[in-house]
């Protein structure tokens, strides 16, 4: 399977704790999925990836908020059959925020795997 590097632009809202992760390129959007309480995915007209919205970040990826307003890292999204798999790599200054999530595939979205590096 071919993989599908995209740049993204990376916000987070300190107060809110709320990272959005889109991709640069332009794209009509269609639907999100939730992949667990407070985390979407969100997809294009062409049920391609284009965005990642997760609230409540520090929490779910147990590291300081400070953390999140500057790190490095992508998001890596593998979608198969039957099943949608999305990880969250950040690194800064030699620390490490990780979150994985695994999920239930919806039959019209077509198996890829790309990832998105944080710009």
């Amino acid at each position: 399977m071919e993989i599908k590097r995209l740049e993204a632009n990376y916000s987070y809202d300190y107060r809110l704790d709320v990272i959005n992760i889109e991709v640069k390129e332009d794209y009509k959007y269609e639907l999100s999925i939730d992949l667990e309480a407070g985390v979407y995915l969100h997809f294009d007209e062409n049920y391609f990836p284009v965005g990642l919205e997760i609230i409540d970040a520090s929490k779910k990826m147990a590291i300081e908020k400070d953390f999140l307003l500057s790190p490095n890292g992508k998001v890596e999204v593998t979608i198969n059959d039957d099943s949608i798999n999305v990880n969250v790599i950040f690194e800064n200054n030699n620390e490490k925020g990780l979150l994985h999530l695994n999920t239930f595939s919806e039959p019209y979205i077509p198996s890829l795997k790309t990832d998105f590096a944080l710009v």
